[in-house]
């Protein structure tokens, strides 16, 4: 199979290579073997490219985690930050992407230090990078820093994409199933209550809401279809909306059963964040406090709390408890980071054994809900089909 590699040469320049190669990880070892650095690898089958390490531009957004990858790689490879910057601008299809390099060139040629740049483009780079920058000015370690940074980025997007796939079959069934209801309530049963109300028999209380319902539909099909789509529309607004989103997350952690692994799924990206800042050279507070927007509004009021109580002399892991963001097995981990003064390592590894907790979950739950939604379904659609059929079936009996 062919592989097309996005990589940088000796001298910095980017180029596109074409592997012959078994797998991506070999095909990746053929170019390093050149001598070539690798950003990316790309599958080629039938002359549509599909990008495996690399995740791709969604509307036209600033990918900010291959920004990170690539700007680490010139780096390291000696390239100066503006000269880098001008070789990745020049390598951008997009001109929206474009755009935000020429804002960070022209803000480093008026003198500007790369963090206060980014931090300028707020609406572009999250204030995690820029904080990783910023204290990586102060060390020295701006290659490493990206290259952290990047990595984290791509282990936070690879559980949220654990947990969308998750959630994709289940919402397939729920989306069928309800075209399949709507579909048999606004087309078949208004024909169906035609048939029956001039058949003069009595039909059940079930059935005679049915044909209610048929013929609700059938006087006012246009209007309750102009409603369904501004409904739809609206509810697409609405959803555009970071206090709606805020809402529903707030709504689905207080779901019983599963509202505590939506929990443990927000904290992992906290701790795994938190880590990758604290490894980067920032003080832990100013760490805890960056990435206090990866939890929940009720664990960022708790969290609040805590970080004042460490700031007047409390011990995290104390602090953490009080609050409730620590159970038994975070709580040991983060006495003995007090301990050593590893905080990063620890931290990294309460975020991995909280992947862990939510990866299992997933199972389950999947294991669970895909069968009780078939189920489910199926009575309702089942439900409509018998309550339609019955009088037809008594009227059938009856002329018999």
């Amino acid at each position: 199979m062919k592989y097309v590699l996005r990589v940088f040469d000796t001298s910095g320049t980017v180029q596109t290579v074409r592997v012959e190669s078994d797998s991506t990880a070999a095909a990746a070892a053929l170019a390093r073997a050149r001598g070539l650095r690798v950003v990316s690898v790309c599958g080629e089958r039938s002359g549509v490219q599909l990008r495996v390490r690399a995740p791709a531009l969604v509307r036209g957004k600033f990918n900010v985690e291959l920004f990170a990858r690539e700007l680490a790689a010139l780096l390291s490879a000696g390239v100066g930050v503006v000269d880098a910057l001008r070789t990745l601008a020049s390598n951008e299809r997009r001109e929206s992407s474009a755009g935000v390099y020429r804002g960070l060139l022209r803000r480093l040629e008026e003198g500007q230090s790369l963090s206060a740049a980014l931090e300028q483009a707020s609406d572009v780079f999250p204030a995690v990078l820029v904080a990783c920058v910023k204290a990586s000015e102060q060390t020295g370690g701006l290659a490493d820093s990206l290259t952290r940074y990047s990595r984290n980025s791509a282990m936070l997007h690879e559980l949220r994409a654990r947990v969308v796939s998750a959630a994709i079959y289940p919402t397939v069934l729920l989306v069928v199933g309800a075209v399949v209801v709507l579909f048999l309530l606004g087309f078949v049963v208004p024909r169906f209550a035609t048939l029956l109300e001039h058949s003069g028999r009595e039909l059940p209380l079930l059935s005679q809401l049915l044909i209610a319902w048929g013929s609700l539909v059938h006087a006012h099909d246009k209007t309750l279809a102009i409603a369904l789509a501004v409904l739809t529309i609206a509810g697409g607004i609405i959803l555009r909306r970071p206090s709606t989103r805020d809402w529903i997350a707030d709504r689905m952690l207080a779901l019983p059963g599963i509202g505590q692994y939506f929990r443990v799924f927000r904290q992992s990206q906290f701790f795994r964040t938190t880590a990758m800042l604290v490894d980067g050279g920032i003080p832990a507070v100013r760490a805890f406090d960056l990435a206090r927007g990866l939890v929940g509004r009720s664990d960022q009021a708790a969290l609040g709390r805590a970080l004042d109580q460490v700031r007047n002399g409390a011990k995290i892991s104390d602090a953490f408890q009080q609050a409730s963001l620590a159970d038994a097995i975070t709580y040991r981990l983060l006495t003995v980071a007090e301990k050593t003064g590893g905080l990063g390592p620890v931290l990294d590894r309460i975020a991995a054994f909280q992947e862990a907790q939510v990866a299992r979950a997933i199972d389950l739950i999947s294991r669970l809900i895909e069968p009780a939604m078939m189920i489910f379904i199926g009575v309702v659609i089942g439900g409509i089909v018998v309550l339609m059929y019955m009088p037809i079936f008594e009227i059938a009996s009856s002329v018999q």
